[in-house]
């Protein structure tokens, strides 16, 4: 009996430092760990190491030149979310939307079931509350707001939100110097909850038409792992503009409807074809893509991740590699949670993906899973994620929010957030010890804007169970170019080209809802390093018009 009991000791102190080991070390950057022994090429397909002393040690460079890291100042930001787990899901809303024209967003935060949702103004270096000051709505008590966008809905000249939550999709009418608020007549079954929503004119009729995703209630979830079971789930909806800010559902005449968890999706013109089509992150599920038949359908097309099982939460958007497609990131587990774990009740043979997933857009509809060759295949667990060029070089940036407030190890042993820059080879390295942006907190998204004006992105970390974080980005002495878009239906989904004297081109496009259940900044910024002029400034819209600015003045805002 005494050596079972000291043999079992042993089994459990082993499998506690197994685990203190695991999750301590999930936080490490993997692209940054050295090895011992001869060189073979494994620590990256793209270049050598560092160093290549035959069979001594050698470490594997997966630097960026300090002169190529944005620095950035650290800001209190006057919000505070409390969440209670057992009375809401993991989720917050938050949007950047500009109430008053003058070219700065003010910042919309949800806050948890007991508080009061915010908005917040950037003025004199700091952010200051103006919700009563604007008449912002109050929430129906007891709920919670788990996603938002800001557009101009009704076309008046005033960017508006609209919120998803407990108590259903409502749109913060804004009139000018204050808010108004109407609950959008848009049925859901007795299991699904909206938790966001994106925008764009799916038939070219010049109204805002929405996808709003659905997930669970609460009150009905049975488990977080499981992927096969059809009948489980919430049923996101594809709502068309009837003309007067009322909506009709088409989720089935146009060809979508589908039972399954939906965190978020976006509308993007992907084949660039001039009609919107539709990306679909589905938790515990597969990312869908579904091309636009014309305005008067959606086509399902095969991905890499089409029939395989993953967790898609949060979608960035964007054009990383600079050959003018659009591609898109999507999170995931991640290195976070063991494999055994994260497959709930697939079978052995389902293909099960974990790690974090890049489609490369090739075009007309073709990916490739690039994660690996971008070396961010296996890093961790993640929420929101935004494509940024924080450093105005030209090449895009990724910064990605992490830690899951429900799971047990991330209450000791917290994730840095990961603010990745790209490499000349599109590549990515994790810096964000360098520029001064680390957030243990819970984040659910970043939210990035020029909250000062001086052309470089800012960002903050929309954190869900503690104070969100804002960090100013402190310059430097290159060139951009900016446009700014007024956020209605004929804009929405428009593509920018910036064309440069060397011949090469770099490409963006205005979307509605990046990140996770949040929106983005309706300004697209191009950074042009340390050029002094460039041939042209494109802008295409879905209607086919085209606006073409030849020899654009450098560090300026056009506004469209």
């Amino acid at each position: 009996m005494k050596k079972f009991i000291v043999a079992a000791i042993v089994i459990i102190l082993f499998l506690v430092l197994f685990l203190i080991f695991f999750f301590k070390s999930d936080a490490t950057d993997p692209y940054k760990q050295t090895t011992w022994g001869k060189f073979s090429g494994s620590c990256n397909t793209e270049e050598a190491p560092s160093e290549n002393y035959g069979n001594k040690f050698i470490g594997c460079d997966y630097s960026i030149p300090d002169q190529d890291i944005p620095k950035f100042t650290s800001l209190n930001f006057p919000f505070t979310n409390k969440f209670d787990n057992s009375k809401s899901l993991p989720l917050m809303a938050s949007a950047l939307i500009d109430i008053d024209n003058d070219g700065i967003d003010e910042v919309f935060i949800a806050g948890g079931i007991t508080q009061n949702d915010g908005l917040f103004k950037f003025d004199n270096n700091s952010f200051i509350e103006i919700t009563d000051i604007v008449n912002l709505p109050s929430k129906e008590p007891n709920t919670t707001n788990y996603g938002a966008i800001s557009v101009d809905l009704d076309n008046n000249g005033f960017v508006d939100l609209i919120v998803c939550g407990d108590d259903g999709v409502k749109w913060y009418k804004n009139n000018g110097n204050n808010f108004s608020a109407t609950k959008l007549q848009i049925e859901f079954n007795e299991k699904s909850v909206p938790i966001s929503v994106t925008a764009g004119d799916i038939n070219k009729d010049g109204h805002l038409d929405l996808f709003v995703s659905a997930y669970i209630k609460l009150s009905k979830m049975e488990g977080q792992t499981i992927f096969k079971d059809m009948s489980y789930g919430a049923t996101s909806l594809l709502l068309l503009n009837n003309g007067d800010q009322s909506f009709k559902n088409v989720t089935s005449e146009w060809g979508i409807n589908y039972i399954h968890n939906t965190f978020m999706a976006v509308m993007v013109d992907i084949d660039k074809d001039g009609w919107i089509d539709l990306v679909v992150a589905h938790d515990t599920g597969e990312v869908k893509t579904y091309r636009n038949n014309n305005g008067e359908s959606y086509d399902m097309i095969s991905n890499p991740l089409t029939g395989k099982y993953a967790y898609p939460m949060g979608i960035a958007v964007g054009d990383y590699n600079n050959d003018s497609h659009i591609d898109f990131f999507f999170s995931n587990t991640g290195s976070s949670v063991p494999e055994f774990m994260a497959r709930g009740d697939l079978a052995e043979e389902d293909v099960f993906i974990r790690k974090w997933i890049l489609f490369k857009n090739t075009g007309d509809f073709n990916f490739i899973n690039t994660a690996e060759n971008a070396k961010i295949s296996d890093l961790e667990f993640s929420w929101g994620a935004i494509f940024e060029d924080f450093n105005l070089d030209g090449k895009q940036d990724l910064v990605v929010a992490e830690n899951y407030v429900d799971f047990p190890p991330h209450k000791i042993f917290k994730l840095p957030c990961r603010f990745l820059i790209q490499r000349e080879n599109h590549t990515f390295a994790a810096v964000e010890d360098q520029a001064g942006v680390v957030n243990r907190e819970y984040a659910i998204t970043p939210l990035s804007s020029d909250f000062n004006n001086d052309g470089y992105k800012d960002f903050l970390y929309i954190n869900l169970n503690g104070t969100s974080a804002a960090f100013i980005n402190k310059g430097g002495e290159v060139n951009y170019i900016s446009v700014r878009f007024k956020e209605t239906a004929d804009n929405i989904g428009s593509y920018v080209t910036i064309n440069k004297i060397d011949g090469t081109k770099l490409t963006d496009v205005y979307v509605i809802g990046e990140g996770l259940v949040s929106d983005q900044s309706n300004t697209v910024t191009f950074g042009i390093g340390s050029d002094e002029s460039i041939i042209s400034l494109v802008i295409k819209k879905l209607s086919g018009e085209e606006i073409v600015i030849d020899n654009p003045e450098l560090n300026k805002t056009y506004q469209i």
